[in-house]
């Protein structure tokens, strides 16, 4: 049996986006195959008539997304999966500096954050996080970004937990959130753009995206025996975060990443079925 629920992001421009939430029995583990829907109380979604896309993806772990049209702040997900943000938590020391700083930086701090977010460097994430309180700019994240299932690690940017409802509100105070100059959002985003080709993968991949050049950060860690991926990716009106948990089979993150992609295709690969975002 299958239990399904249409959800429908109303887009601010044109059209809607409808998902389909199913529970079905697949080969997955209870946080996969119970999908919960986050609607906020600002959104007002309603039908316009689109026709409905599944999500549905086989895995040998944990996992969860969360879709969120950036204008409207409407978001469907499913999966209950918390992960350690790993270097997706980036984006926000980013956010997090510049946004205290005015129209200049110095230079190497420039290079610092450019550093950090295309090539991934964990000593200038490490460098920054110090500088801004540590704790205390995890703290600034939280309550800025309206976060609600985050707890911060302490001493340790990396280990912060979160859903990914919560990563898709990470990034929708990336794209609209307050505190950064419109020259500051410009140039994080255009980094996450260009983020090198080992940390984009994941939705980018999605041939449903082929030339969306979606700005991207992702997070990757092997724990033990298991392997912590979270793909995140902002682009026109929308901001998908997918979290996987897994053992490792030898396939490291590549395994991860094809979740994230097949996620991605899932739910924008259908325009030949009527299903067509914006």
């Amino acid at each position: 049996m299958r239990t399904c629920v249409v959800v429908v992001l109303a887009g601010a421009i044109l059209g809607a986006l409808a998902v389909v939430v199913c529970t079905r029995p697949v080969k997955v583990t209870a946080a996969a195959a119970q999908p919960v829907s986050y609607v906020q109380p600002s959104a007002a979604p309603q039908s316009l008539g689109a026709r409905p896309a599944e999500v549905a993806v086989d895995v040998r772990g944990e996992w969860s997304w969360a879709l969120r049209e950036l204008d409207t702040g409407a978001v469907v997900g499913g999966g209950s999966l918390r992960n350690s943000a790993e270097s997706m938590i980036k984006i926000w020391l980013a956010v997090d500096y510049l946004a205290a700083r005015g129209s200049r930086i110095p230079a190497d701090d420039e290079a610092r954050v450019t550093r950090m977010i295309q090539a991934g460097d964990d000593r200038a994430a490490q460098t920054l996080y110090l500088r801004l309180g540590e704790d205390a700019s995890i703290t600034r994240m939280i309550r800025t970004c309206g976060l609600r299932d985050t707890l911060v690690h302490p001493h340790w940017w990396s280990r912060t937990t979160m859903s990914a409802a919560d990563a898709s509100l990470l990034g929708q105070c990336v794209a609209r959130g307050p505190g950064l100059s419109p020259q500051w959002r410009s140039k994080l985003l255009d980094l996450m753009r260009s983020v090198a080709p080992a940390g984009a993968f994941g939705i980018p991949e999605a041939p449903a995206l082929a030339g969306r050049h979606p700005a991207v950060e992702n997070g990757w860690t092997r724990h033990g025996s298991r392997w912590t991926v979270n793909c995140l990716a902002i682009w026109d009106h929308w901001v998908l975060a997918v979290l996987v948990h897994y053992p490792d089979r030898g396939d490291g993150h590549r395994y991860g990443a094809g979740v994230c992609k097949t996620v991605a295709q899932q739910l924008f690969g259908r325009v030949d079925a009527g299903f067509a975002p914006r």
